[in-house]
Protein backbone atom coordinates (compact mmCIF):
# COMPACT_ATOMS: atom_id res chain seq x y z
CA UNK A 1 0.00 0.00 0.00
CA UNK A 2 1.34 3.45 -0.92
CA UNK A 3 1.54 6.33 1.55
CA UNK A 4 -1.06 8.21 -0.48
CA UNK A 5 -3.47 5.28 -0.17
CA UNK A 6 -2.83 5.10 3.56
CA UNK A 7 -3.58 8.82 3.94
CA UNK A 8 -6.85 8.35 1.98
CA UNK A 9 -7.88 5.48 4.26
CA UNK A 10 -7.10 7.52 7.37
CA UNK A 11 -9.07 10.54 6.12
CA UNK A 12 -12.02 8.34 5.08
CA UNK A 13 -12.05 6.62 8.47
CA UNK A 14 -12.03 10.00 10.26
CA UNK A 15 -14.98 11.21 8.15
CA UNK A 16 -16.93 8.02 8.83
CA UNK A 17 -16.34 8.15 12.60
CA UNK A 18 -17.25 11.85 12.77
CA UNK A 19 -20.52 11.23 10.92
CA UNK A 20 -21.48 8.40 13.26
CA UNK A 21 -20.73 10.45 16.39
CA UNK A 22 -22.77 13.44 15.16
CA UNK A 23 -25.69 11.18 14.34
CA UNK A 24 -25.61 9.64 17.82
CA UNK A 25 -25.59 12.95 19.73
CA UNK A 26 -29.37 13.68 19.71
CA UNK A 27 -30.19 10.20 21.03
CA UNK A 28 -27.59 10.46 23.80
CA UNK A 29 -28.44 14.06 24.84
CA UNK A 30 -29.57 14.51 28.42
CA UNK A 31 -33.08 15.71 29.25
CA UNK A 32 -33.35 19.41 30.25
CA UNK A 33 -32.68 20.03 33.93
CA UNK A 34 -35.37 22.26 35.37
CA UNK A 35 -37.44 23.18 38.38
CA UNK A 36 -41.24 23.25 38.32
CA UNK A 37 -43.85 25.35 40.10
CA UNK A 38 -47.62 24.99 39.94
CA UNK A 39 -50.70 26.18 41.80
CA UNK A 40 -52.27 23.38 43.84
CA UNK A 41 -55.59 24.99 44.79
CA UNK A 42 -57.82 27.86 43.66
CA UNK A 43 -60.74 29.72 45.18
CA UNK A 44 -63.94 27.67 45.19
CA UNK A 45 -65.84 30.43 43.38
CA UNK A 46 -63.58 30.04 40.32
CA UNK A 47 -63.71 26.31 39.64
CA UNK A 48 -64.89 27.00 36.06
CA UNK A 49 -62.19 29.58 35.35
CA UNK A 50 -59.22 27.95 33.55
CA UNK A 51 -57.01 30.93 34.34
CA UNK A 52 -57.57 30.48 38.09
CA UNK A 53 -56.20 26.92 37.82
CA UNK A 54 -52.82 28.26 36.71
CA UNK A 55 -52.60 31.68 38.37
CA UNK A 56 -53.67 33.27 41.66
CA UNK A 57 -56.74 35.25 40.49
CA UNK A 58 -59.13 36.74 43.04
CA UNK A 59 -61.23 39.72 44.12
CA UNK A 60 -61.32 40.59 47.84
CA UNK A 61 -62.42 43.52 50.02
CA UNK A 62 -59.85 45.34 52.16
CA UNK A 63 -58.84 43.71 55.47
CA UNK A 64 -58.94 40.21 53.88
CA UNK A 65 -56.32 37.47 54.00
CA UNK A 66 -56.15 34.71 51.38
CA UNK A 67 -53.88 31.66 51.20
CA UNK A 68 -52.90 29.47 48.26
CA UNK A 69 -50.74 26.34 48.07
CA UNK A 70 -48.03 25.92 45.43
CA UNK A 71 -46.04 22.79 44.60
CA UNK A 72 -42.34 22.89 43.77
CA UNK A 73 -40.56 20.06 41.92
CA UNK A 74 -36.82 19.52 41.53
CA UNK A 75 -36.01 17.96 38.13
CA UNK A 76 -32.40 19.15 37.97
CA UNK A 77 -30.89 15.74 38.68
CA UNK A 78 -29.23 16.76 41.99
CA UNK A 79 -30.25 18.10 45.42
CA UNK A 80 -31.18 21.77 45.31
CA UNK A 81 -32.05 24.65 47.61
CA UNK A 82 -34.95 26.43 45.92
CA UNK A 83 -35.76 29.99 47.01
CA UNK A 84 -39.42 31.10 47.07
CA UNK A 85 -40.50 34.75 47.06
CA UNK A 86 -42.93 37.29 45.59
CA UNK A 87 -41.75 39.99 43.16
CA UNK A 88 -43.39 42.90 41.38
CA UNK A 89 -45.14 42.75 38.01
CA UNK A 90 -47.42 44.94 35.94
CA UNK A 91 -49.48 44.81 32.74
CA UNK A 92 -48.92 47.07 29.75
CA UNK A 93 -48.27 47.06 26.02
CA UNK A 94 -50.12 43.77 25.64
CA UNK A 95 -47.78 41.94 28.06
CA UNK A 96 -47.61 40.70 31.64
CA UNK A 97 -44.28 42.30 32.58
CA UNK A 98 -42.04 40.92 35.33
CA UNK A 99 -39.94 43.24 37.46
CA UNK A 100 -36.18 42.81 37.76
CA UNK A 101 -34.95 40.31 40.35
CA UNK A 102 -36.80 40.94 43.65
CA UNK A 103 -38.47 44.20 42.62
CA UNK A 104 -41.19 45.25 45.08
CA UNK A 105 -44.59 46.91 44.77
CA UNK A 106 -47.67 47.31 46.97
CA UNK A 107 -48.88 43.76 46.39
CA UNK A 108 -45.51 42.18 47.24
CA UNK A 109 -45.55 44.06 50.56
CA UNK A 110 -48.76 42.19 51.38
CA UNK A 111 -47.44 38.80 50.20
CA UNK A 112 -45.31 36.21 52.01
CA UNK A 113 -44.24 32.71 51.00
CA UNK A 114 -43.69 30.09 53.70
CA UNK A 115 -41.23 28.48 53.88
CA UNK A 116 -38.99 30.95 52.04
CA UNK A 117 -36.91 28.07 50.65
CA UNK A 118 -37.11 24.31 50.15
CA UNK A 119 -34.27 21.77 50.19
CA UNK A 120 -35.32 19.10 47.68
CA UNK A 121 -33.57 15.95 46.52
CA UNK A 122 -33.45 15.15 42.81
CA UNK A 123 -36.97 14.33 41.60
CA UNK A 124 -38.55 15.36 44.92
CA UNK A 125 -41.55 17.67 45.42
CA UNK A 126 -42.51 20.05 48.21
CA UNK A 127 -45.28 22.53 49.00
CA UNK A 128 -45.33 26.12 50.21
CA UNK A 129 -48.08 28.53 51.27
CA UNK A 130 -48.59 31.91 49.62
CA UNK A 131 -50.32 34.34 52.03
CA UNK A 132 -51.72 37.68 50.86
CA UNK A 133 -52.89 39.95 53.71
CA UNK A 134 -54.71 42.98 52.25
CA UNK A 135 -54.69 45.89 54.75
CA UNK A 136 -57.87 47.67 55.83
CA UNK A 137 -56.82 50.91 54.13
CA UNK A 138 -56.12 49.39 50.70
CA UNK A 139 -57.60 51.37 47.80
CA UNK A 140 -59.72 49.77 45.08
CA UNK A 141 -58.02 48.47 41.95
CA UNK A 142 -56.22 45.49 40.41
CA UNK A 143 -52.63 44.69 41.33
CA UNK A 144 -50.07 42.28 39.87
CA UNK A 145 -47.13 40.24 41.14
CA UNK A 146 -45.47 36.86 40.64
CA UNK A 147 -44.39 34.10 43.02
CA UNK A 148 -40.97 32.83 41.95
CA UNK A 149 -39.20 29.54 42.59
CA UNK A 150 -35.49 30.09 41.93
CA UNK A 151 -32.16 28.26 41.91
CA UNK A 152 -28.82 29.98 41.36
CA UNK A 153 -25.50 28.44 40.28
CA UNK A 154 -22.17 30.26 40.53
CA UNK A 155 -19.55 29.16 38.00
CA UNK A 156 -16.12 28.80 39.63
CA UNK A 157 -14.40 29.39 36.27
CA UNK A 158 -16.22 32.43 34.93
CA UNK A 159 -17.60 33.88 38.15
CA UNK A 160 -21.01 34.28 36.45
CA UNK A 161 -24.14 33.61 38.49
CA UNK A 162 -26.73 31.68 36.45
CA UNK A 163 -30.32 32.08 37.75
CA UNK A 164 -33.17 29.75 36.79
CA UNK A 165 -36.69 30.89 37.78
CA UNK A 166 -40.23 29.71 37.23
CA UNK A 167 -43.26 31.63 38.47
CA UNK A 168 -46.99 31.75 39.18
CA UNK A 169 -48.69 35.06 38.37
CA UNK A 170 -50.94 36.95 40.80
CA UNK A 171 -53.92 39.02 39.60
CA UNK A 172 -55.53 40.52 42.71
CA UNK A 173 -58.51 42.87 42.52
CA UNK A 174 -59.30 44.82 45.70
CA UNK A 175 -62.55 46.63 46.42
CA UNK A 176 -65.91 46.41 48.15
CA UNK A 177 -68.85 44.52 46.71
CA UNK A 178 -68.86 42.38 43.62
CA UNK A 179 -65.85 41.82 41.41
CA UNK A 180 -65.43 44.18 38.42
CA UNK A 181 -66.73 42.65 35.21
CA UNK A 182 -64.39 40.84 32.82
CA UNK A 183 -65.26 41.90 29.28
CA UNK A 184 -63.69 42.64 25.91
CA UNK A 185 -64.72 43.44 22.35
CA UNK A 186 -63.33 42.20 19.03
CA UNK A 187 -63.44 45.32 16.91
CA UNK A 188 -62.05 44.06 13.58
CA UNK A 189 -60.79 40.97 11.75
CA UNK A 190 -58.21 41.11 8.94
CA UNK A 191 -56.24 38.73 6.73
CA UNK A 192 -52.49 39.19 6.44
CA UNK A 193 -49.41 37.78 4.73
CA UNK A 194 -50.45 38.70 1.19
CA UNK A 195 -48.07 37.32 -1.41
CA UNK A 196 -45.64 35.73 1.09
CA UNK A 197 -47.33 32.39 1.68
CA UNK A 198 -47.34 33.00 5.47
CA UNK A 199 -51.00 33.76 6.13
CA UNK A 200 -52.45 35.23 9.32
CA UNK A 201 -55.75 36.34 10.77
CA UNK A 202 -55.45 39.34 13.08
CA UNK A 203 -58.18 40.44 15.47
CA UNK A 204 -58.16 43.86 17.12
CA UNK A 205 -59.24 43.38 20.74
CA UNK A 206 -60.13 46.02 23.34
CA UNK A 207 -60.44 45.36 27.06
CA UNK A 208 -63.75 46.94 28.04
CA UNK A 209 -63.96 45.46 31.55
CA UNK A 210 -62.36 46.00 34.94
CA UNK A 211 -59.88 43.09 35.01
CA UNK A 212 -56.75 42.31 33.02
CA UNK A 213 -57.22 39.67 30.32
CA UNK A 214 -55.15 36.67 29.17
CA UNK A 215 -56.49 35.75 25.75
CA UNK A 216 -56.53 32.35 24.08
CA UNK A 217 -58.63 30.96 21.25
CA UNK A 218 -58.72 29.79 17.66
CA UNK A 219 -59.89 30.53 14.11
CA UNK A 220 -62.17 28.37 11.96
CA UNK A 221 -62.38 28.80 8.17
CA UNK A 222 -65.37 27.73 6.08
CA UNK A 223 -66.99 28.27 2.66
CA UNK A 224 -63.59 28.59 1.01
CA UNK A 225 -62.64 27.72 -2.58
CA UNK A 226 -64.69 24.72 -3.74
CA UNK A 227 -66.63 24.90 -0.45
CA UNK A 228 -63.65 23.84 1.69
CA UNK A 229 -63.29 24.16 5.46
CA UNK A 230 -60.07 24.44 7.49
CA UNK A 231 -58.98 24.68 11.11
CA UNK A 232 -59.21 25.20 13.96
CA UNK A 233 -55.95 27.17 14.06
CA UNK A 234 -54.87 28.10 17.61
CA UNK A 235 -54.17 31.70 18.54
CA UNK A 236 -50.64 32.58 19.55
CA UNK A 237 -49.96 32.95 23.28
CA UNK A 238 -51.10 36.28 24.59
CA UNK A 239 -51.70 39.05 24.53
CA UNK A 240 -52.30 40.09 28.14
CA UNK A 241 -54.52 43.15 27.97
CA UNK A 242 -54.55 45.74 30.73
CA UNK A 243 -57.73 47.56 31.67
CA UNK A 244 -58.75 49.83 28.78
CA UNK A 245 -55.96 48.59 26.46
CA UNK A 246 -56.36 47.49 22.85
CA UNK A 247 -53.94 45.08 21.14
CA UNK A 248 -53.92 42.67 18.17
CA UNK A 249 -54.36 38.91 18.62
CA UNK A 250 -52.75 36.98 15.74
CA UNK A 251 -53.50 33.51 14.45
CA UNK A 252 -51.17 31.75 11.98
CA UNK A 253 -52.96 29.93 9.15
CA UNK A 254 -51.47 26.79 7.62
CA UNK A 255 -49.60 27.56 4.38
CA UNK A 256 -51.44 24.68 2.65
CA UNK A 257 -54.74 26.57 2.91
CA UNK A 258 -55.40 27.76 -0.67
CA UNK A 259 -55.71 31.42 -1.50
CA UNK A 260 -59.15 32.87 -2.07
CA UNK A 261 -62.15 34.04 -0.08
CA UNK A 262 -63.13 32.34 3.21
CA UNK A 263 -65.62 32.85 6.02
CA UNK A 264 -63.45 33.30 9.14
CA UNK A 265 -64.75 32.93 12.70
CA UNK A 266 -62.47 33.78 15.61
CA UNK A 267 -63.27 32.58 19.14
CA UNK A 268 -61.34 34.27 21.98
CA UNK A 269 -61.52 33.54 25.69
CA UNK A 270 -60.28 35.02 28.95
CA UNK A 271 -61.32 33.01 31.97
CA UNK A 272 -65.02 32.20 31.54
CA UNK A 273 -65.66 35.18 29.20
CA UNK A 274 -65.91 34.20 25.52
CA UNK A 275 -66.35 36.50 22.53
CA UNK A 276 -66.59 35.69 18.80
CA UNK A 277 -66.40 37.60 15.54
CA UNK A 278 -66.85 36.66 11.88
CA UNK A 279 -65.77 38.20 8.60
CA UNK A 280 -65.33 37.31 4.93
CA UNK A 281 -61.56 37.33 4.37
CA UNK A 282 -59.47 36.91 1.24
CA UNK A 283 -56.04 35.27 1.31
CA UNK A 284 -53.85 36.12 -1.67
CA UNK A 285 -52.05 33.25 -3.40
CA UNK A 286 -48.26 33.20 -2.85
CA UNK A 287 -46.33 35.22 -5.42
CA UNK A 288 -44.28 33.21 -7.97
CA UNK A 289 -41.02 34.38 -6.38
CA UNK A 290 -42.17 33.22 -2.91
CA UNK A 291 -43.20 29.86 -4.37
CA UNK A 292 -39.80 29.48 -6.09
CA UNK A 293 -37.96 30.31 -2.84
CA UNK A 294 -39.99 27.73 -0.92
CA UNK A 295 -39.39 25.11 -3.64
CA UNK A 296 -35.65 25.85 -3.67
CA UNK A 297 -35.41 25.52 0.12
CA UNK A 298 -37.32 22.24 0.09
CA UNK A 299 -35.26 20.86 -2.80
CA UNK A 300 -32.01 21.90 -1.11
CA UNK A 301 -33.01 20.10 2.06
CA UNK A 302 -33.84 16.88 0.24
CA UNK A 303 -30.73 16.98 -1.98
CA UNK A 304 -28.56 17.67 1.06
CA UNK A 305 -29.84 14.49 2.67
CA UNK A 306 -29.13 12.51 -0.52
CA UNK A 307 -25.59 13.93 -0.78
CA UNK A 308 -24.81 13.00 2.84
CA UNK A 309 -26.10 9.47 2.25
CA UNK A 310 -24.07 9.05 -0.95
CA UNK A 311 -20.91 10.34 0.75
CA UNK A 312 -21.35 7.87 3.62
CA UNK A 313 -21.90 4.97 1.18
CA UNK A 314 -18.88 6.06 -0.88
CA UNK A 315 -16.65 6.24 2.19
CA UNK A 316 -17.62 2.74 3.33
CA UNK A 317 -17.14 1.35 -0.23
CA UNK A 318 -13.68 2.92 -0.42
CA UNK A 319 -12.67 1.40 2.90
CA UNK A 320 -13.79 -2.09 1.85
CA UNK A 321 -12.07 -1.87 -1.55
CA UNK A 322 -8.76 -0.69 -0.10
CA UNK A 323 -8.84 -3.41 2.55
CA UNK A 324 -9.34 -6.09 -0.11
CA UNK A 325 -6.47 -4.74 -2.22
CA UNK A 326 -4.23 -4.73 0.82
CA UNK A 327 -4.97 -8.40 1.54
CA UNK A 328 -4.33 -9.33 -2.13
CA UNK A 329 -1.00 -7.50 -2.20
CA UNK A 330 0.09 -9.37 0.92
Amino acid sequence: MTRATARWMGAAAAVAVTALVLHALPADAEAPQTIGLRLVDSTTSRTDDPRARSYIVDHVPPATTIRRQVEVRNDTGQPRTIALYAAAADVGGGEFRFGDDRAANELTSWTTVSPPSLQLDAGAKGEATVTIAVPAGATSGERYAVVWAQVADASSRSGILAVNRVGVRIYLSVGPGDEPATDFAITSLQAGGAGTGARTVTASVRNTGGRALDLSGYVLLSHGPAGRTAGPFPAQLGPTLGIGEAEPARVSIDSHVPGGSWDAEIVLRSGVTVRTATARLTFASPSPSASRRATTRNSSGRNGGVVVTLVAVGVLTLLVTLARRRRRSR
